[in-house]
């Protein structure tokens, strides 16, 4: 009876193993597959979200409108545009982001480097198989960079920090 009950917990254990874990999410781009720790990224904005969106002070102003930026993105497009958007939070809005205390730095430092592992997992892909840029993705992003830019460095970058859930939102809705 005990050796059942051992082996029934060894089967139930080698089952849970065997269960891709819900927050590794594979984004597909044509021939390139790229692995997303969604619970590690949400994890990390929703600890600073309050904090971030409190700070921002141009709420009428949206970067990611979800659906005129992100949602309605050609699938064609998707790996030229995450590849963009990768970069501009990289470049643009992860450096910005130095004030606050340490555990907000600790966060967005957490996340910023998510977002490096992605984009580098993109651009190994990429040189294999290359992302095609649209014109309308090259458009979009340029509307967003150019929103961005009309603000003050650390209002947008505060700004774009606060949207990161829409930006996350697309991730988890892209197949």
């Amino acid at each position: 009876m005990e050796g059942g009950y051992i082996l029934f917990l060894l089967h139930t254990a080698f089952l849970l193993c065997l269960i891709p874990t819900s927050s590794l999410k594979q984004l597909h781009f044509g021939h390139c597959m790229v692995s997303v720790d969604m619970y590690e990224m949400r994890k990390g904005f929703g600890d600073i979200k309050e904090m971030t969106q409190s700070q921002d002070q141009h709420t009428s102003i949206r970067l990611l409108h979800g659906s005129h930026s992100l949602q309605n993105t050609k699938s064609e497009d998707r790996c030229c545009f995450f590849h963009y958007l990768l970069k501009f939070y990289l470049v643009n809005v992860f450096n910005q982001c130095t004030e606050g205390n340490n555990f907000h730095q600790r966060r967005v430092s957490r996340i910023a480097n998510n977002f490096l592992s992605i984009k580098k997992e993109l651009t190994l892909c990429d040189t294999v198989t290359t992302c095609s840029c649209g014109k309308e993705a090259n458009q979009r992003y340029e509307q967003i960079l150019n929103q961005f830019q009309r603000m003050d460095s650390h209002s947008a970058a505060v700004k774009a920090l606060g949207e990161l859930d829409i930006l996350l939102d697309w991730i988890d809705k892209t197949d």
